[in-house]
């Protein structure tokens, strides 16, 4: 079962609409959104597609699929007004570059039951149990490189450990080949994201070892330059859509809506049964970006050789505009 679930949640770049999509570019209701896959991290777009949050404030949301290297490019070319996607290395450099893009709104926040984070092989953790000084050496692989959310959580980590990124190998491959890597051997640690987690707990012989931090988040909305600057109306109107979904149908046990319930299968393109492996995440319905966090992110990336291409830190008010989600 969970195999459907991984197939229908990864599935390839294809290009979809929401209700009622207007082909006009000057169509002042209609909205461009980007996100990489249909996963339940994009929950606030989904399901306030299918129960009208958006349709509430006159607009229009057309949703492109695309990898996020890709989405950023069409995010600074104003090709789509928004991305749901991650504030990676890309992001910063292109901001520091001149482009008009922005964080805006924050992304998901881990539940307590998730464990979705490192896992390792038992000879990592002997008797369940991790002791981080056993990364020395090793092999991290994980679903992206480096200038990535996912490499600041690792490397903070394993500097409270007492190690440092240098003391590990980090190797790139696919969500699904981690878990194999793992499986067989090939690989002692990696990093697995929802809902590839939910294979690994059926394995006797991996161990979780950490996870992201629940006062973090690895996800943004980004805004491009027709919604920050050209039209802030819009984009106004389309975090107060996003706001009234997070706030009206994903907080507490949202899976238990019936009416969430049937936005998500139809969204997600998976059955109740799938639904129901999957962890309800945290959406804050205030969409307040943590304080601080853009400041770790390039700290870690700053770190990372090759990655950004600036020196200078850029400030938070370079970065976040929190004034369209008020």
């Amino acid at each position: 079962m969970l195999k459907r679930t991984l197939a229908a949640l990864l599935a390839g770049t294809v290009l979809l609409s929401g209700c009622g999509s207007s082909d006009d570019p000057d169509d002042k209701s209609t909205v461009k959104v980007a996100i990489s896959a249909k996963l339940e991290a994009f929950a606030p777009l989904l399901v306030g597609l299918e129960l009208g949050s958006y349709a509430d404030q006159d607009l229009d949301v057309e949703i492109v699929t695309a990898a996020p290297s890709d989405a950023m490019v069409l995010l600074a070319t104003g090709e789509v007004d928004a991305v749901f996607s991650a504030p990676s290395a890309a992001f910063f450099n292109a901001v520091s570059g001149g482009s008009p893009i922005k964080i805006v709104a924050p992304g998901m926040f881990p539940p307590e039951n998730s464990r979705s984070g490192l896992w390792v092989s038992d000879e990592l953790a002997p008797g369940g149990t991790f002791d981080p000084a056993k990364l020395r050496g090793e092999t991290v692989a994980t679903a992206v490189g480096a200038g990535a959310p996912v490499s600041m959580v690792l490397e903070e980590e394993l500097e409270r450990s007492g190690l440092s990124a240098a003391d590990v190998t980090f190797q790139t491959m696919s969500a699904t080949d981690i878990l194999v890597a793992l499986e067989s051997g090939a690989v002692k640690a990696g990093w697995l994201s929802d809902p590839v987690w939910l294979e690994a707990e059926k394995s006797d012989g991996l161990t979780f070892a950490f996870g992201q931090p629940e006062d973090i988040t690895m996800g943004a909305v980004l805004f491009g330059p027709t919604l920050l600057e050209e039209d802030r109306d819009r984009g106004e109107r389309l975090l107060a859509g996003m706001r009234s979904a997070v706030a009206d149908h994903l907080q507490g046990a949202y899976h238990d809506d019936p009416e969430v319930r049937a936005a998500l299968v139809k969204q997600l393109e998976i059955s109740e049964a799938q639904l129901d492996d999957l962890p309800e995440l945290v959406f804050p319905p205030d969409l307040t970006y943590p304080a601080g966090l853009t400041d770790r992110y390039q700290a870690t990336y700053a770190g990372q050789k090759g990655v950004l291409v600036y020196s200078d830190p850029l400030a938070e008010d370079e970065v976040i505009d929190a004034s369209l989600a008020k």
